[in-house]
């Protein structure tokens, strides 16, 4: 099957035309070890033609047994959870009052991972030991379990914010024999929800340690460039890192393909000549909007393969998501058009093609979703085609760098004052604050407990070192998937159809805004402040929105700085005025501009923390003599620059927020700005200053590449850009960068 699809890829002529890259990735063997194990689970695993185990999962099993907090990074279907669950249950074994607790980022991937477990369990008479506890699970089955403790509870970080932590009393058994802490998919908890659930699990421990346990980490993750400093940041403690995987890999063919038109064309018409080829595809979109059409347009191509095709994403009721997993895993399906819920732990069987439609934004990520074929020995094909983007196009033209470049970074910061301020309330709540308390950094917290005191928040307590929450349930306020307040967004009715940040609302959610939620299109109808709610209509149309903006900064301390050539990168904190002063209707079948509407809003004002570099006199001098624009030339290294980001860190280019200005106030000169685009900051620019010269090269490597004459989306636009894209000067950005990365000291 895949030599007939390699065949047409590599001779048919439209489709030589558009392939940037061909790689043959060969197989790797496995590498073995032998471990002792109880008599019980050895006849099991030898019954299941298991004599011997991955050398990482005997190494973990290893350390797990010596005590020690583990983070093992190991590749997709490399049997990470193997490793964890011999050690849970050789402890349920040796004592039946042993607790587990298994956390997964996202409901619904427990499901697999708690199936494994029972049949493992049943097999070696245990019979049924772990049970789901998520936002899924019906109030019947939740009074179940709470009153018969099963020895493993599956649930994810929002249940244990909002269900496990502020009813601590109601789980006090399940608490005081608490043994295993499992982490499970470690490399997704990055940027505000990572720093979100790094409080999360200091609540966790402290809740822990107020019952008498004292619960061993186990973490397992994609490969990431930091596990083990992940793992750290995110529970306070320290971990030792198995990376070295004994897991055959087989071979992959890997294609880049760069459309010579629409890329979702291109996907479509690969997808339908695989399946009809007999090969199991799934299609990775980077919206959920594309997955409908994909699967719409695919349909239409092929009407016989109606039954055998299916879209998967977010916003499908529980019950549909595990029919199609079911019917992947069997077979019945051949193929399925899906967000990211499918890179994530789902056991979907063995397929046989990936097609990327558009890179997934990290290389770690692009490898995670590669993982999921080829699972059962057999050579498998993986196809990126390139949307218009900076990041695909940069691939398309250097497709060789793809794989020698290193995984990214997963960055969070468990410090970051706006997300622990909310999380010592929720602490307080669940068992008053005091200064020894032995999860939270005291002397950390100490100045952000004293504002607490003065909102009246927190009230301490009359022996010094205490303090107390008057607030009866402060999670309820806290989400911990964004960072800021948080607006709703409802139905006419008064309905809840989702949420977003502060930082957000204002240029998502302003009256007169198209709102995609769950593929469904709204337009908002009110903004109510006050209330923090935006109420919006079910719609169908045919036009989008686009917010303009007047954004400004302020520096309110330099923290950092870093030379490199004659240039100065500046790093510290920064307030960010955000302004939508109206927006434009654009036509969605060809982007047309259609009208202009003003509005009046709020400013949006927060603070963060960001880069920034200034130019000096002669550079300014220098753009200008030689008849490039300033203000172009500086806004399209800040929008390159910015989409350049992901390559070195785990985020998304939106994720960042940036601002340039040709006559900065404080110094009278021109400068950049660049930003973590979440109140507090995450960490985001931090880690760029280490790797200035690595991503001004690929800045300027994107602005070169790009054949177009001046800009375009896979070089120097931005979508986002709340100043239309003006003024942009693409041939004074790559002179500027040129001279920045030659332009050496004496």
């Amino acid at each position: 099957m895949i030599h007939e699809i390699i065949g047409f890829l590599d001779n048919d002529r439209e489709m030589q035309l558009q392939c940037a890259g061909h790689r043959h990735i060969r197989p790797v063997a496995e590498h073995y070890r032998t471990i002792e194990l109880d008599e019980r689970l050895r006849t099991i695993f030898l019954n299941r033609g298991i004599a011997q185990f991955y050398s990482h999962q005997a190494e973990a099993i290893d350390q797990i047994r010596l005590g020690r907090n583990i983070v093992l990074m190991t590749p997709t279907a490399s049997g990470k959870s193997l490793a964890y669950n011999i050690p849970v249950l050789e402890a349920i074994l040796a004592d039946r009052n042993t607790q587990a607790l298994c956390i997964f980022p996202l409901k619904g991937l427990e499901q697999d991972q708690v199936k494994n477990l029972n049949e493992l369990s049943a097999e070696v008479g245990l019979g049924r030991v772990g049970e789901v506890y998520d936002g899924d699970t019906p109030a019947t089955k939740r009074q179940e379990i709470r009153a018969n403790l099963p020895n493993v509870i599956f649930t994810n970080p929002d249940m244990i914010h909002l269900a496990f932590l502020p009813f601590h009393k109601k789980w006090e058994n399940f608490f005081r024999n608490l043994r295993y802490i499992v982490i499970d998919e470690i490399h997704t908890y990055r940027g505000v929800f990572g720093s979100h659930v790094a409080q999360v699990i200091r609540r966790l421990r402290r809740i822990c340690e107020h019952y008498g346990s004292s619960p061993q980490f186990i973490s397992a993750s994609a490969t990431i460039a930091n596990p083990g400093r992940l793992a750290e940041d995110l529970t306070g403690l320290q971990f030792s890192v198995i990376d070295e995987s004994g897991a055959p890999i087989a071979g992959k063919h890997f294609y880049f393909m760069s459309p010579i038109e629409s890329p979702y064309t291109l996907a479509t018409k690969l997808f339908v000549q695989c399946m009809k080829q007999g090969m199991r595809t799934i299609v990775f979109t980077r919206a959920r909007k594309i997955t409908e059409l994909i699967h719409n347009w695919a349909v239409n191509y092929a009407p016989d393969l109606r039954d055998r095709i299916s879209p998967y994403r977010a916003g499908f009721l529980p019950a549909e998501r595990r029919e199609i997993e079911a019917r992947l895993f069997s077979g019945e399906l051949l193929g399925v058009v899906s967000t990211s819920a499918l890179e994530l732990g789902v056991d979907i069987g063995g397929l046989d093609c990936c097609i990327l439609c558009g890179y997934p934004g990290s290389v770690s990520s692009t490898w995670q979703r590669a993982g999921r074929v080829g699972r059962q020995g057999q050579e498998s094909l993986v196809i990126l085609v390139a949307i218009q983007d900076a990041l695909d196009h940069y691939f398309m033209r250097h497709p060789a760098e793809f794989f020698s470049k290193s995984h990214e970074a997963a960055v969070i910061d468990p410090f970051n004052a706006y997300i622990m301020k909310k999380h010592l309330l929720c602490a307080a709540a669940e068992l008053n604050l005091t200064l020894d308390d032995p999860a939270f950094d005291m002397e950390a917290a100490l100045t952000l407990i004293e504002e607490l005191v003065a909102d009246h928040t927190l009230v301490p307590g009359k022996k010094s070192g205490i303090w107390f929450s008057p607030l009866k349930m402060p999670q309820r306020d806290v989400s911990i998937r964004a960072a800021g307040e948080r607006f709703m967004l409802v139905n006419e009715s008064g309905r809840t159809i989702g949420e977003l940040g502060g930082a957000r609302v204002f240029r998502e959610a302003f009256p007169g805004a198209v709102y995609l939620h769950r593929g469904k299109q709204y337009k908002v109808v009110e903004l109510d402040i006050s209330k923090k709610r935006a109420v919006c209509r079910s719609a169908n149309l045919a036009f989008y929105t686009q917010p303009v903006s007047g954004d400004t900064t302020q520096i309110i301390a330099k923290q950092e700085t870093k030379r490199f050539n004659r240039l100065t990168f500046d790093w510290g904190r920064l307030r960010i005025v955000q302004k939508v002063m109206g927006y434009d209707t654009k036509r969605v079948s060809d982007n047309k501009w259609i009208s202009t509407t003003p509005l009046q809003l709020p400013d949006h004002v927060f603070e963060t923390e960001g880069l920034w570099v200034v130019l000096d006199r002669e550079i300014e001098r220098e753009i200008e003599a030689r008849g490039f624009d300033l203000g172009g030339t500086i806004h399209a290294v800040e929008h390159t620059a910015i989409a350049c980001m992901p390559l070195f860190v785990l985020c998304d280019s939106g994720d960042i927020g940036g601002l340039s200005h040709t006559s900065f106030p404080d110094f009278g000169l021109p400068a950049i700005f660049m930003y973590d685009g979440h109140e507090g900051g995450v960490g985001l620019t931090r880690r760029v200053l280490d790797i200035i010269p690595e991503w001004l090269g690929a800045t300027l490597r994107i602005i070169e590449d790009c054949e177009c004459e001046s800009g375009c989306p896979s070089c120097v636009q931005d979508a986002q850009c709340g100043n239309r894209n003006e003024p942009l000067d693409k041939h004074g950005a790559k002179w500027l960068l040129r001279k920045w990365l030659n332009d050496r000291e004496e």
